[in-house]
């Protein structure tokens, strides 16, 4: 059977190819980490009705073709998920920096603009 893969493609990064382990345990199962209900819904006592059911086993107890490549599609999402989870808490940390530099040059040109010559002399000349 052929092993699913993604590729993620963007303007601000390398391109990410996700390959799937069949040994891994993580494309085993269609209970991912990163899929169903959020903790916030299911601390607020939310029951996950929509949890996938197990990969469908044959007669002699094996996964069957479908169900291996749910599973194996599963764990796929999940390492996906992580790595754009990633990309978007290193695009937050981001946003502080930028807004404190932002704020900096608008303090710069308003101190020009008000007839200041942007020099913070400590004799005043």
């Amino acid at each position: 059977m052929l092993l699913p893969t993604a590729t993620y493609c963007g303007s601000d990064t390398k391109t990410v190819k996700f390959e799937v382990n069949p040994t891994d345990v993580r494309y085993q199962t269609t209970d991912g980490k990163t899929t169903g209900a959020s903790p916030y819904v299911l601390n607020a006592g939310q029951v996950d009705r929509d949890r996938p059911s197990e990969p469908r086993k044959d007669v002699n107890g094996k996964i069957t073709a479908l169900g291996e490549l749910r599973a194996r599609l599963t764990g796929l999402q999940d390492d996906i998920n992580e790595f754009l989870t990633e990309r978007m808490e290193l695009a937050k940390g981001k946003k502080p920096r930028l807004a404190k530099q932002e704020q900096r040059i608008e303090s710069e040109i308003k101190e020009l603009l008000d007839g200041g010559d942007g020099d913070d002399d400590a004799d005043g000349l």
